[in-house]
């Protein structure tokens, strides 16, 4: 049998990205992009939420790993943001060893138009344990 460096990490960030994107998707039912949404993907109406894994840092002991998760919401002609970032949080904080950070609220220009979006990103962090030498 061949050993996997790391295989309870990798199948604990495995569950967690699933979890993370059933959630969402159960909770708001829009569209979820990975990094990036190319213009052609793009919806006419932004709602839609945007997820981005971070870089991994040093955790509080030699054998953990932080990384942090960005989740960006884009709520066009809403008047729920406030409420509907409580609902994020709850859905986001419910996968198991994720925990939510704060906020960071803007609007942004919507392309070739004069009409503003509301972003709401959600920064979350996860602890990974993993394998190395001590």
């Amino acid at each position: 049998m061949e050993y996997s460096m790391n295989e309870k990490a990798k199948q604990l960030i495995s569950f967690q990205n699933q979890k993370l994107l059933t959630n969402l998707d159960e909770t708001f039912g829009l569209p979820i992009y990975q990094d990036t949404v190319s213009q052609d993907e793009r919806p006419e109406t932004l709602n839609l939420f945007l997820l981005v894994f971070g870089d991994f840092t040093a955790g509080e002991n030699p054998s953990t790993l932080n990384q942090e998760i960005y989740v960006t919401y884009l709520a066009e002609g809403s008047d729920t943001v406030e409420t509907d970032s409580l609902d994020v949080i709850s859905a986001v904080s419910k996968v198991k060893a994720i925990q939510f950070l704060r906020t960071e609220k803007d609007q942004v220009q919507k392309l070739d138009t004069d009409e503003y979006v509301d972003r709401v990103n959600f920064i979350f962090r996860r602890t990974v344990k993993y394998e190395c030498p001590v």
